[in-house]
């Protein structure tokens, strides 16, 4: 029997209101945690200047990667003149790509 063939059903017909709250929470705090891995494996990944894709309302975005955030990346579209900051567990690495500093974010006014 393989992991696709077992299928686990719980009841939860039984129990009341406030219970289900708290199993709420348990599965909540459990699929954060999950996400939290997801996104910290993806970061330790990526690198700046990467082509990277990522889908967005069933729409494949392709840009380059800019920068790394902590949770976020911020990825500049194929035709730099569009940004996304978007989760970095949803960004799938293509290939390596020369960092085009034109595209790079301004901060402080500077460049």
């Amino acid at each position: 029997m393989t992991n696709k063939d077992i299928k686990t059903t719980i009841d939860i017909s039984h129990l009341s209101i406030d219970q289900l709250y708290i199993l709420n929470q348990f599965v909540c705090k459990r699929i954060d945690e999950l996400q939290k891995q997801l996104d910290e494996a993806a970061i330790a990944i990526l690198r700046p200047g990467m082509k990277v894709q990522f889908t967005h309302d069933g729409t494949t975005v392709t840009g380059t990667l800019l920068k790394k955030n902590r949770k976020t990346v911020l990825i500049a579209n194929d035709n730099a003149k569009t940004h996304h900051k978007v989760p970095a567990g949803i960004v799938r690495h293509i290939s390596a790509a020369p960092l085009d500093l034109n595209q790079t974010v301004v901060k402080n006014g500077l460049k």
